[in-house]
């Protein structure tokens, strides 16, 4: 009874405060691929004092409902459900013994399928802790398969251009689906499409199309396949059928009379391959003196100017016939011609012609280039301080003035200069009052001036550095009329004459 009660007061305890440590320790997530093998781990890690474990369940949770899968008991031993009877079994063979260890009872599940994709609960019971439980949720992989194949078993060139698939590349039954991409050297343009199927998977296809041609004949198309960073790659040849492209040969321009041994020849690229050839000639008949053989006419005996007229070859597949003509003219003499070996004589001869002519002109730039350096090395060391010349200076507005026949030294001061502008009757007096110049002026419709104006005696200036000096006697005075209707203008006061200026 007291070792009862004491049970009940560890178990309440270690519910209550948790300081027993009970846990089941489960991963959160596991995945694996179809067909394959992967575990749960299931750990239990006991309360110290360790309580005791009465049994270990497996559950599948689906659509919300539990459904057993092992059990594991220590005196009834271990137990799979029938729909796991091949597939499943615990990982620990302590397990699997008669008196067995139940610490760590993970599960194994071989032979993976899309079903078995779900939540997984591992629930241990003890006593007197009661049950202790963990989940686990497995992801089921399904790696997809590839497979590329053309089209169609025939692929035919048209005229009409039209795009036609040429090639599909599978990415079947994948889960995840996977992604399709072309590696190509062909212009063409991929479509791509999803189905999903009833198990969950994806199956993904991608056509590749193009306009079938004479030049994507013998391309390689490689469909990559990614799937969970995993490449698959697949390739195929292209063959495209197409009519014969036909051409003439063995004219040289150089058929005279009674030249033998020449024959045409009828050059086809088809497929599938040209199964007839058939010569004519038009406006005409092929002469009898030609044999046919195949796609090669061959001219017998001397050829004579009845041979000459225009050669049609026609070529026929399965696909189509196509046709090519030569023109062959007869001379009566053979052409000069110029021997391979005199061509090759030729183009030597030029090129070394070149050749020299290049190396000679290399050598006579260098050495100019040589002697200019030392030209200028020279001039530089023998005038070692010439310098430029200053640029010439503007011409001012009195340039011209001053080169018209007088210099500046010639030229009176400023005050005569005034006075001079005084004396012509600028605008700076009126006219009835500028001073006179010989003859005195006089008014219109006036009264002679009266008394006449007269110039004191002048006396020359003393010259020096181009300043005029007036002499140190006084100068003449001019002074304006007295007239009753005229008077001096308002501020002015007399004005006075150094001496007579000219102009």
């Amino acid at each position: 009874m007291e070792n009862s009660v004491l049970w009940i007061f560890l178990t309440a305890t270690c519910v209550i405060k948790g300081v027993c440590g009970q846990s089941v320790q489960m991963e959160p997530g596991q995945s694996g691929y179809v067909g394959s093998k992967v575990d749960l781990p299931c750990l239990f890690i006991n309360s110290i004092p360790p309580v005791k474990i009465s049994q270990v369940t497996w559950q599948k949770v689906i659509n919300g409902k539990k459904q057993n899968v092992a059990i594991a008991n220590p005196s009834l031993g271990v137990s799979v459900a029938p729909p796991f009877k091949d597939r499943v079994s615990f990982k620990n063979p302590l397990v699997r013994r008669r008196t067995p260890s139940l610490e760590d009872t993970t599960l194994t599940l071989s032979s993976l399928r899309l079903s078995d994709e779900a939540r997984y609960i591992c629930e241990y019971t003890t006593f007197p802790a009661g049950n202790r439980e963990n989940t686990v949720n497995l992801t089921v992989y399904a790696r997809p398969l590839t497979q590329m194949s053309l089209s169609t078993p025939t692929l035919v060139a048209r005229s009409s251009n039209l795009k036609t698939p040429v090639a599909t590349c599978l990415s079947a039954n994948g889960k995840p689906p996977g992604t399709i991409r072309w590696d190509t050297r062909v212009r063409g343009e991929a479509t791509t499409q999803e189905i999903r199927n009833s198990d969950g998977t994806i199956t993904v296809r991608s056509d590749f199309i193009l306009v079938p041609s004479k030049n994507t004949h013998l391309e390689t198309l490689t469909c990559i396949t990614s799937y969970n960073q995993e490449t698959y790659t697949d390739s195929v040849t292209l063959d495209i059928q197409y009519e014969p492209e036909v051409s003439v040969e063995g004219f040289d321009g150089n058929w005279y009379l009674d030249r033998q041994n020449v024959e045409l020849t009828c050059l086809t690229d088809a497929n599938p391959p040209v199964s007839l050839f058939q010569w004519r000639m038009l406006n005409g008949s092929i002469p009898n003196s030609v044999e046919i053989r195949d796609n090669v006419l061959s001219f017998k005996g001397p050829i004579r100017y009845e041979v000459g007229g225009t050669y049609v070859c026609d070529a026929t597949n399965s696909i189509g016939t196509s046709s090519a003509f030569m023109e062959v003219s007869i001379t009566e003499e053979p052409l000069p011609q110029v021997g391979t070996g005199d061509v090759i004589s030729v183009l030597g001869m030029l090129l070394a012609v070149g050749l020299i002519l290049g190396v000679a002109i290399t050598v006579l730039l260098l050495n100019r280039r040589k002697q200019r350096g030392e030209a200028d090395a020279d001039s530089t060391d023998s005038a070692p301080s010439l310098k430029l010349a200053p640029p010439p200076a503007s011409r001012k507005p009195g340039d011209e003035f001053q080169r018209s026949g007088r210099v500046y030294e010639d030229l009176p001061n400023t005050a005569d200069y005034v006075s001079y502008r005084l004396a012509c009757n600028k605008d700076d007096y009126p006219e009835p009052y500028s001073p006179p110049i010989n003859p005195p002026l006089s008014l219109p419709d006036s009264p002679p001036i009266n008394p006449p104006l007269s110039f004191l005696s002048q006396h020359a200036y003393t010259h020096s550095n181009n300043t005029f000096s007036p002499a140190s006697h006084p100068s003449s005075v001019f002074r304006y009329p007295s007239l009753p209707s005229l008077s001096p203008p308002p501020g002015l006061a007399p004005y006075t004459f150094p001496k007579e200026q000219y102009v």
